[in-house]
């Protein structure tokens, strides 16, 4: 059995906050060398995992806890630290089946905290998930991010646990489809049934170019077709055919760019009449209390 590189693991920092308490240090933002596991360290993550509430990540950390290589270092960042005024939802964001795929597809295509904080909050169900929950939960058990260690090369490698998996392909079946940025993302969105009717523009938009570029190829008279021998009249109207059909194509798909470029700045006038505008300040300009100005005279005519 290959072993993982640590940071391969969506759940590391969860685990590094166990491996943390389990070294007798006090939780707050420091980071402390490591590079081997301590007597009783991976008895400690296995009971933390078993303990998690029944989930897909639960799966997952379990499966790929036997095959870590142990950390080079605990990191404590602010993230890992939970105030009393944002007080966690991890079991209700780990458990809810529908929350969870599109958290964790999303983060996998590398979408930013607050636009996943954002897509949730709109979704029918009143969520209100403030950001801190949101990214200290993203942090803790499925964190994505490069600046934590999440690289390409790590990314690759839990896909490819994933799917060597004991089970584990088929439960995480959607996310190896729509995951790990194999597909655009109005696809993924689509996918998820949260696409927004712009993003719907976008996907069939961007299909129809392809397919329109690809029959462009096709159409190009310079590419050699076959016709019967003997009909030479059969190979002049095939031609022109065929000319026709590659300029209806060409113009089709110049007015289908000219329509996205368009479609893309309504969408900025959209989102600027939409933004919300900073309050402004009129300061009145005050008079001097002296009612003669530096020459003596009277500011008044008369």
């Amino acid at each position: 059995m290959d072993k993982i590189q640590w940071d391969a693991n969506p759940s590391r920092k969860l685990c590094e906050i166990e491996l943390f308490k389990h070294e007798g240090y006090s939780l707050r933002v420091c980071t402390k060398p490591y590079g081997k596991y301590s007597p009783g360290a991976k008895k400690v993550l296995v009971k933390m995992a078993e303990g998690m509430p029944e989930c897909e990540t639960k799966d997952s950390l379990i499966e790929i806890l036997p095959q870590l290589h142990p950390p080079k270092e605990l990191k404590i960042q602010q993230s890992c630290v939970i105030q009393e005024r944002h007080l966690p939802r991890h079991d209700e964001l780990l458990t809810n089946d529908h929350l969870s795929e599109i958290i964790r597809t999303l983060a996998l295509n590398r979408m930013s905290t607050g636009e996943i904080c954002k897509i949730v909050n709109g979704l029918d169900g009143n969520y209100n998930f403030s950001f801190d929950q949101m990214d200290k939960f993203l942090f803790r058990y499925w964190n994505t991010r490069a600046d934590h260690g999440w690289t390409i090369h790590r990314q690759q490698e839990y896909e490819n646990f994933l799917i060597e998996g004991y089970g584990l392909k088929s439960i995480f079946e959607f996310e190896l489809e729509n995951g790990f940025g194999h597909l655009a993302q109005s696809e993924v969105l689509i996918n998820l049934g949260i696409a927004t009717p712009i993003q719907w523009i976008d996907h069939i938009m961007g299909k129809t170019l392809q397919n329109l570029n690809s029959s462009i190829d096709m159409l190009d008279p310079e590419n050699k077709f076959s016709i019967r021998s003997g009909y030479p009249s059969d190979l002049a109207n095939a031609y022109k055919i065929r000319a026709s059909r590659m300029a209806m194509a060409k113009e089709l798909s110049m007015m289908l760019n000219r329509f996205s470029k368009s479609r893309a700045d309504f969408q900025k006038v959209e989102d600027y009449n939409n933004a919300e505008l900073p309050e402004f300040r009129v300061h009145k300009k005050t008079m001097p209390l002296n009612p003669y100005n530096q020459n003596g005279n009277s500011s008044s005519s008369g």
